[in-house]
């Protein structure tokens, strides 16, 4: 059965309230053990990560490449163990603040994410699940 709105939202908050207070262990409770994702983060774009390994390689990146990294959740769509969250990332790099906005594919089980995958557009993120 797949996860109620609710939980893909509660999933989502805990995943970017980990992201932006630096807590890896918070962010790993709402992540499968088989997870799978591509990153969107310059140094490593394109790059798929995978386990629970691939998850820290990952977070460890982004905490390297980026001062004072922050994440906003402002709009989540979701579908049968489905979402596409629209996010505004803003780092320092380079002496100047970068600010983008981005589309969250995900899918989840058993209260997990257990894929997600960074898009320039939203209609590339509901493609990508098969919702358009």
């Amino acid at each position: 059965m797949p996860p109620k709105s609710s939980e893909i939202r509660a999933i989502a908050e805990t995943a970017f309230r980990a992201l932006n207070t630096g807590d890896l262990d918070s962010f790993l409770t709402v992540v499968a053990d088989d997870v799978e994702f591509t990153s969107m983060i310059l140094e490593v774009e394109g790059m798929t990560f995978r386990g629970r390994d691939g998850v820290r390689a990952w977070w460890q990146t982004v905490r390297e490449a980026f001062e004072g990294m922050h994440w906003e959740l402002l709009d989540l769509v979701e579908s049968d163990g489905k979402a596409v969250a629209k996010l505004r990332a803003a780092a320092d790099l380079g002496g100047g603040r970068v600010d983008q906005m981005v589309w969250q594919a995900a899918t989840f089980r058993d209260g997990k994410l257990t894929w997600w995958a960074f898009f320039r557009s939203e209609e590339e993120a509901l493609r990508a699940l098969g919702l358009r």
